[in-house]
């Protein structure tokens, strides 16, 4: 099933929500990781933690107009499996980062059985982070197949 469809679902069983919560944390990861640009104050963010776009995965992100900017919050995933929640100000026309609130590593639950809800937050994360795992292998794999011959 597509996000779309699982969305209108009204009464969704404990898969339909994890497959939901997956897909829509993989179209967050998917919209920086194919344009980074449109996230200007989060790659500050990064380069402030001494981290490249490269080194993890955006798996929630939420915004809400202030006075003073839009005020950004969010996790971040390392490679090395490590969750980073984040709060900062950004500049409303140009996306730059004005002022981070904080950024503080969190420990998620980490369960592939919560009693009613299934896979937790952080089992979800990591099972994407797997994927871009596998992914990334498979083309490096097939760039020095390309090199070699």
């Amino acid at each position: 099933m597509n996000i779309e469809e699982l969305r209108r679902i009204r009464n969704k069983n404990v898969q339909q929500q994890n497959e939901l919560t997956f897909l829509e944390m993989k179209q967050e990861a998917d919209s920086f990781r194919n344009k980074p640009d449109l996230f200007p104050w989060l790659i500050e963010l990064l380069a402030k933690q001494s981290l490249t776009e490269t080194e993890g995965l955006l798996v929630s992100c939420s915004s809400v107009p202030e006075q003073g900017g839009n005020q950004w919050m969010g996790t971040w995933l390392t490679t090395d499996k490590h969750f980073y929640e984040f709060d900062v100000m950004a500049n409303y026309s140009t996306g730059k980062l004005l002022e981070v609130d904080s950024w503080e590593q969190v420990h998620p639950l980490v369960s592939e059985h919560c009693k009613g809800t299934g896979k937790s937050f952080g089992y979800l994360a990591l099972e994407l982070l797997a994927e871009y795992d596998k992914v990334n292998k498979a083309l490096n794999m097939e760039a020095q197949n390309t090199r070699s011959n």
